[in-house]
């Protein structure tokens, strides 16, 4: 009797824990997202929340174009994402710029109804393109 009331709390603990997990806010955010800039990768963003509060990793490249070659990724910057923050459909974060000044980037990501993420460094300039990006899992 002992077991089967053992088992029985372990089963039922599993699933509410399975139910949490689905239902919580940044379910739809966990996974691996890519943008594409002229048909190459030009931004990985990848989200999980191993640690129970959201969090991940951006990976930016930079696409190039010599004269006579194809399109090539020439150069690629991996950050760890800073406050990462959700607002209903809209992901903000940061990240630390890799040349030394501790500047901050401010990264926008909004959820759109095709099931595609909008990615946007907001304080990049004026040319900081808008890039969706596709789910890869």
């Amino acid at each position: 009797m002992k077991r089967r009331i053992f088992a029985l709390a372990c089963l039922t603990s599993a699933l509410v824990c399975g139910a949490r997990a689905q239902s919580a806010p940044d379910a739809q955010w966990i996974g691996v997202w890519e943008g594409k800039l002229d048909g190459q990768p030009g931004v990985t963003l990848t989200l999980a929340n191993d640690t129970g509060e959201l969090g991940g990793t951006l990976v930016l490249n930079l696409i190039k174009k010599e004269e006579g070659e194809q399109v090539h990724v020439a150069a690629s910057e991996a950050h760890v994402l800073l406050r990462p923050q959700l607002n209903g459909n809209t992901l903000l974060f940061q990240v630390r710029k890799i040349d030394g000044s501790g500047d901050l980037r401010d990264f926008r990501v909004t959820l759109t109804p095709e099931g595609k993420a909008r990615i946007h460094c907001t304080n990049c300039g004026a040319d900081a393109p808008q890039v969706d990006m596709d789910r890869l899992w």
